[in-house]
């Protein structure tokens, strides 16, 4: 199984990020986002404030993610997944209409993704968190929780941030750069660093498995 996160991973930049710096009806979003960073709010609080302070429909939601650029490397993950039997899945602490709108204009296949929710009332956005665990205040989305409907299979995890600290943790091999590969190398978790997919796919396409040891172990 390969998780692989999505902002900043597959997308180019964090679109999150651009999108509430944009479209925020309030500029309380920055101290939110401090409050997360110095660990006084959860995850889960800074986005739920910081996404229901937006003031958009969703047609212009959708018309300013259709322009996020995207690593195109991720279309070569995705054939050497599909050569070696590998599922591809998407975990991330977006929103699932956002992932699959831009990778679809991109003209990407969509493999499953897991992410958050979204529902819109007017210019009002309302989000939901369908993946949240409340013992964990580091995630809005608790991305290891799909580790237990693969349990079994070897786990790949690809990653940049603090909300992929929990499944990096925990997978049998981790790929990672910026802030996660600054903490799982203060903890001493091996990982492979990398600075764009195709540094992963290169990695993997040495070591490829043959799609009849691709199932669980």
């Amino acid at each position: 199984m390969l998780f692989v996160d999505f902002d900043n991973t597959i997308s180019c930049g964090d679109v999150l990020d651009a999108l509430i710096e944009k479209y925020s009806r309030t500029s309380e979003w920055k101290k939110w986002q401090t409050d997360w960073q110095e660990n006084r709010i959860s995850t889960f609080e800074c986005l739920r404030r910081q996404v229901g302070g937006l003031e958009l429909d969703k047609d212009t939601l959708l018309d300013f993610v259709r322009h996020v650029a995207i690593d195109r490397d991720f279309v070569h993950l995705q054939d050497w997944a599909a050569a070696t039997g590998t599922e591809l899945v998407i975990v991330s602490d977006n929103f699932d209409i956002i992932v699959r709108e831009i990778l679809t204009h991109q003209g990407i296949a969509l493999p499953t993704i897991f992410a958050n929710t979204l529902t819109f009332e007017d210019k009002r956005v309302i989000p939901s968190f369908p993946y949240r665990s409340p013992t964990c205040l580091r995630c809005a989305h608790c991305k290891a929780i799909h580790f237990a409907t693969y349990r079994g299979y070897r786990t790949l995890y690809i990653g940049d941030g603090l909300s992929d600290i929990c499944p990096a943790m925990r997978a049998d091999r981790v790929f990672a750069k910026d802030s996660l590969a600054a903490y799982l190398l203060a903890q001493g978790k091996p990982f492979t660093r990398f600075g764009s997919l195709g540094d992963v796919v290169r990695v993997l396409s040495e070591h490829a498995p043959s799609r009849t040891g691709a199932g669980p172990s």
